[in-house]
């Protein structure tokens, strides 16, 4: 009897809970599964406008972001002011997924959902849909009914409060000559938060901040091409940060940049990372978690590795048959899995680009090819161009190619963030997936998480990577910037940056002058995560390096079992440790022009081991090498400036 009534009480307070629940001017909160972080959603009276909808997130008692505008607005009106909570629903997830690329393969997906249904005057039915980790927490909008059939959304009112005064590191949205949008801008470093941005254009996700002892990654998740993908900009109150949606000049297509979509529909989630240390950040995988499960039943042939490629240094070699069997043979050599062959293949000579991909089946070497995207040229524009934007070209091209025994596209030039154009991404990866080949999206968008769904995705550009470096402005800038976009941009997903370049590019007969250690370089073949690791040097760069080094890429993977920062600061120096298969690969990058001391602590699985410690030399153009045994976890490391170290250990 007494086990009754306290049921009967317990049943009465969550009914009242409830009821409150559903009122108007109150609270929603949803703590993450170990209590830490909280979401709140708060509906409050606004002298001018009536009932608005915020939230603001916590980090225990610590506000990370404070009250913050949410809201769609339709044919100017917004569909969540005003409006009536009708239900609240709640529910835990747990999953383990398995990934075929990125920073840690087995992913654990464990965080607490709440669901907001609300009916506004009009009879519109929206969803508010929270879901909270114990690394963040991430929301998004859902139309359900009372609706056309399609609506036209005319803004969203989303904004970022990001509290404190702190520092933040942020990409500048893309805005030059070209008016296209391929996230390929040098980050803006420790500004201050909500300083406005160098263009009108606003700025790219992701956002970093440091703020009172907290760090917090502000990105966006989940494309299915019902929505254009965002930016964000200064037109929040206060100045604070705001989701944009693509520039009408975005000069590729002439569409409307406003999201145009059936009812039923949701939008990208909106991610707000959020850690007590850098390495929270780091390793969150919260972008893929928030991603459909993988569409594809039979995943045995998606393998990621590292490859060769001979555009960095030659662009004019992609249509060169002898110089593409020079590449098979490099792969051969390093015991690289692919080779890729840039633009120009199709106009190869002697055997052609089929001779090629024989040769190298032969020798246990996959090809990949480049295709142009087609975004933005019409019916009159080359086929080539074309091959890859519709859909019944994209469909002949791909079964032709699978035929032949190509293992993977490199697809190019998608120059815009606007809806169609992102609808494009899902379609070639769905199509790719059903001939068996695996998919790089260079001069594409920023990644938001792909690769779950479409595992044959391996990697995304996004990035100012070393295609970039035949210019001298920009290669002394790199150190620093590699040691910020390690940081930033490879945190929501892989960055197929073409890293690990010993030679001087040579553009329009002008050599640029490497300013990074032969170490530094070394080093990035660690420091950045991408499933498809295209190395861009020339081969004789590769054969003639010396054992040490030459053997580390030799053995390098380009998927990972784990990864750990274990020491840096962005844009002043990194060290980052990756595991696979019980081996840890350590690679550490200084992105200052100065000497210097790094501490670091290993994996606690290295120590009593004996390694070979490869590092800078008296010299950026020379290795240097120390036999080391990790008598206890604690390791000091002198690099010089723009210098680098790396390390096997088994």
């Amino acid at each position: 009897m007494k086990m009754d009534k306290v049921r009967l009480i317990i049943w009465c307070l969550s009914v009242l809970s409830s009821m409150c629940a559903c009122s108007s001017d109150t609270v929603w909160e949803q703590r993450s599964p170990s209590g830490d972080v909280v979401f709140s959603v708060r509906i409050a009276d606004s002298d001018s406008i009536g009932q608005i909808l915020s939230y603001d997130i916590k980090i225990g008692d610590s506000l990370i972001v404070e009250p913050s505008a949410l809201g769609l607005v339709i044919e100017g009106h917004d569909y969540f002011s005003n409006a009536k909570c009708r239900d609240v629903s709640r529910k835990s997830i747990n999953e383990t997924y398995v990934l075929k690329s990125g920073k840690r393969l087995s992913v654990n997906n464990r965080c607490e959902e709440i669901n907001l249904t609300f009916e506004n005057p009009d009879g519109v039915q929206c969803v508010f849909q929270v879901r909270v980790a114990d690394d963040g927490a991430a929301f998004r909008y859902g139309l359900v009914s009372g609706l056309s059939d399609s609506v036209v959304i005319d803004e969203e009112l989303t904004e970022f409060s990001i509290h404190g005064d702190g520092k933040a590191w942020i990409h500048p949205y893309d805005w030059n000559d070209r008016l296209k949008p391929s996230y390929e801008q040098y980050s803006k470093n420790a500004i201050a938060i909500n300083s406005p941005a160098p263009t009108d254009k606003g700025w790219a996700y992701p956002m970093l901040f440091e703020a009172d002892g907290r760090w917090v990654m502000v990105t966006e998740a989940f494309l299915d091409g019902s929505y254009p993908a965002t930016h964000v900009d200064n037109s929040g109150k206060g100045g604070v940060y705001k989701v944009r949606f693509p520039e009408m000049e975005e000069a590729v297509i002439p569409d409307d940049p406003r999201p145009c979509s059936a009812v039923p529909m949701f939008t990208p989630w909106r991610v707000v990372m959020v850690g007590r240390n850098l390495n929270q950040i780091f390793t969150s995988q919260m972008v893929q978690n928030l991603n459909l499960a993988s569409s594809i039943t039979d995943e045995s042939w998606i393998k990621p590795g590292c490859a060769a490629w001979s555009w960095w240094y030659d662009g004019h070699s992609s249509s060169d048959y002898k110089a593409q069997l020079k590449y098979v043979d490099l792969c051969k050599e390093m015991g690289w899995d692919y080779l890729l062959v840039d633009a120009g293949w199709d106009k190869m000579d002697g055997e052609g680009i089929e001779g090629v991909t024989d040769y190298a089946t032969k020798n246990g070497v996959g090809v990949w090819l480049w295709y142009h995207s087609g975004s933005g040229k019409g019916a009159d524009s080359p086929v080539q161009h074309r091959l890859m934007s519709d859909s019944l070209l994209r469909r002949q091209e791909m079964e032709r190619i699978s035929r032949m025994g190509i293992k993977g596209v490199k697809v190019d030039f998608f120059d815009t963030d606007k809806q169609r154009v992102i609808a494009l991404y899902p379609a070639i990866l769905r199509d790719a997936a059903e001939y068996g080949l695996m998919v790089d999206f260079h001069g594409a968008t920023l990644p938001r998480g792909f690769e779950r769904t479409y595992p044959n995705m391996m990697t995304p550009e996004a990035i100012r990577g070393g295609e970039t470096l035949g210019r001298q402005a920009r290669c002394e800038l790199a150190a620093e910037h590699n040691a910020t976009v390690v940081f930033t941009r490879n945190v929501v997903g892989s960055m197929d940056y073409t890293p690990v370049t010993f030679s001087n590019k040579i553009r329009l007969g002008v050599e640029a002058i490497r300013r990074t250690s032969v170490a530094h370089q070394l080093a990035l073949g660690v420091v950045f995560e991408s499933g498809f690791q295209c190395f861009a040097d020339r081969a004789e760069a590769y054969l003639a390096l010396p054992d040490a080094p030459k053997n580390f890429l030799r053995e390098i993977p380009s998927a990972w079992d784990e990864s750990v920062l274990l020491a840096g600061y962005p844009s002043d120096y990194a060290v980052v440790a990756r595991q696979k298969d019980g081996k840890w690969y350590i690679g550490g990058i200084n992105g200052k022009n100065g000497s210097r001391e790094i501490s670091f602590e290993l994996p606690a699985e290295c120590v009593g081991k004996t390694f070979t410690l490869i590092k800078d030399g008296e010299n950026i153009n020379e290795f240097s090498y120390e036999t080391v045994t990790a008598k206890d976890s604690k390791m000091k490391v002198r690099v010089i400036g723009n210098g680098g170290f790396a390390a096997a250990i088994q």
